[in-house]
């Protein structure tokens, strides 16, 4: 069951789900994964930067017995075969904002020099319920233990608290909230997002830890249960910058919520609106309830399987693991996948429009509730000069029969074509007026010359530069307003845009080639 405003969606393949026949049967374990929202772009930039995605747990080691609480710490650790299931999780307030929700820390390094684009934060985990196979519904995690003991209130209308830096932890608006239906089989979940950018304003890279909190995080404490948070932070340049952000990027945040189990199919989202460019690509993954110990679970990239986890494997992608925790620190954090990961070489070609990210298992069983995506694209800039160059002189007249002298004409112009990286200086201006095609009148200056041999042509450029360009995206996607700036742009961002400039471009040289053709008459005439 959804909650909030509604999103558009990207493609999403769920092979076999609709042929599956009812999503959520009670008395067995569905056919295909249940996708209670298929994943949709949340934002979308063409940008000089890149995103970092950050998350930690909100839930914690029992601390009795003390056989469990050791075995517990353990697994935490790395080490062992326990799952969150074997222990009674109970909510962490590392944060200090009161034990009744669960709260954590972590930090976030941005480039130094660089600015926020956007930021979105994504919660959840437990709702304390549970249906067993027979079709009773259970205050529990697990189908074992007690009844779990839960936050105040209900998780769907809960929205936790965000401090960036030294500033005070403030409430986030819930732009989004997804609950697993009451008749579900198994445990049921609930995921939340946020834009978030707001609570960065201000906040410029300085290319060293930026503190983040997240407090009143609806969780259940009981056996089994887990809950956490993830935070990605879109950063730009107002220009490329050769260490920090050599190339421009196609930068893609999406949400969603799948409860993908073991034997499903593979659930797919495609993501398009970009051509790839040589360079890096690459991913961030949010998922709650990945097990470290229990292989199957599978990350991928146009049908390659990534490697996630600290153990280097790509069977066990879901495990745990938050990047840029602080509060606690684990290696295994029972609750959430948080994290970064390079896309594999060969996994979307150069020249690519799309890209298909997966998920599959046939093992554990896993929340998949945001991704992040980034790849290089390319700048297209087209230069036109014109060099002046003097006609060779009239012969001498003879001393019977003068003759007047003749003005000297501007040769035809050359043209190239080349890929170079876009600057801010062009990135924010419009296109200039072609004067090989503008008319003349009033015109006036060194920049212009008439031939009196021949007042019907019209003049011609002594010199003429024309630079077409994508320019950078600022905004979100369409749940946030427009990509472009204020007053417009020069052309649109993603697949339509690179049309729209490319299509510019070709005008640019066909007048060109006009240009030269007219000079050539020209030269005929005289």
């Amino acid at each position: 069951m959804r909650f909030g405003s509604s999103h558009s969606l990207l493609r999403v393949l769920a092979v076999g789900l609709l042929a599956a026949g009812p999503l959520w049967p009670a008395a067995a374990p569905p056919a295909a994964a249940d996708v209670v929202e298929p994943f949709g772009e949340r934002y979308q930039a063409s940008l000089y930067g890149d995103f970092t995605t950050v998350g930690n747990t909100v839930t914690g080691c029992p601390a009795a017995p003390a056989d469990l609480a050791a075995r517990c710490a353990a697994a935490t650790a790395g080490e062992g075969a326990d799952t969150n299931d074997t222990f009674v999780t109970r909510r962490l307030d590392t944060a200090r904002t009161g034990g009744a929700y669960g709260s954590s820390t972590g930090r976030v390094r941005l480039p130094e020099g660089a600015e926020v684009a956007y930021a979105r934060l994504s919660w959840g985990g437990n709702d304390g319920t549970y249906r067993a196979t027979g079709g009773a519904e259970l205050e529990r995690c697990a189908p074992s233990g007690a009844d779990v003991a839960p936050s105040p209130g209900d998780p769907a209308t809960t929205a936790p608290l965000l401090a960036v830096g030294a500033r005070a932890a403030a409430p986030v608006s819930i732009d989004s909230m997804v609950v697993d239906p009451a008749d579900a089989h198994g445990p049921h979940y609930y995921t939340g997002e946020s834009d978030v950018t707001a609570a960065f304003a201000g906040v410029t890279g300085a290319d060293a830890p930026l503190a983040v909190g997240v407090s009143g995080v609806w969780a259940p404490n009981g056996k089994g249960c887990v809950a956490g948070w993830s935070l990605t932070v879109v950063h730009r340049f107002p220009g490329p910058d050769p260490a920090k952000a050599p190339e421009r990027r196609s930068v893609h945040l999406l949400g969603g919520h799948v409860v993908q189990r073991p034997g499903s199919p593979a659930t797919t989202v495609t993501v398009d609106g970009f051509r790839r460019a040589p360079g890096k690509a690459r991913a961030s993954v949010t998922a709650y309830e990945g097990d470290r110990s229990t292989p199957g679970d599978r990350f991928l990239v146009g049908g390659k399987e990534v490697t996630g986890s600290s153990a280097g494997t790509t069977d066990d992608f879901f495990a745990g693991e938050g990047d840029g925790a602080v509060s606690p620190d684990l290696v295994d954090n029972l609750s959430v996948d948080a994290k970064e990961v390079d896309v594999p070489d060969g996994a979307i070609p150069v020249g690519a429009t799309s890209a298909d990210l997966s998920f599959a298992t046939d093992g554990d069983t896993y929340v998949p509730a945001a991704l992040a995506f980034s790849v290089p694209v390319a700048d297209l800039e087209v230069t036109r000069t014109a060099t002046p160059e003097l006609k060779k002189p009239a012969p001498a007249p003879t001393p019977t029969t003068p003759q007047p002298s003749q003005p000297t004409t501007p040769s035809e112009p050359s043209e190239s074509a080349t890929r170079t990286p876009q600057t801010a200086q062009t990135a924010r201006t419009a296109a200039p007026t072609d004067p090989a095609t503008e008319p003349t009148a009033g015109r006036t200056g060194p920049a212009y010359s008439t031939d009196p041999t021949d007042p019907a042509d019209p003049p011609s450029p002594s010199s003429s530069a024309l630079t077409v360009v994508a320019p950078p995206a600022t905004g979100p996607g369409p749940h946030g307003g427009p990509r472009g700036g204020p007053g417009g742009s020069m052309a649109e961002t993603g697949a339509h845009g690179e049309r729209l400039w490319l299509l510019g471009a070709l005008a640019v040289v066909l007048a060109g080639t006009g240009l030269v053709a007219r000079a050539a008459l020209r030269g005929r005439r005289g």
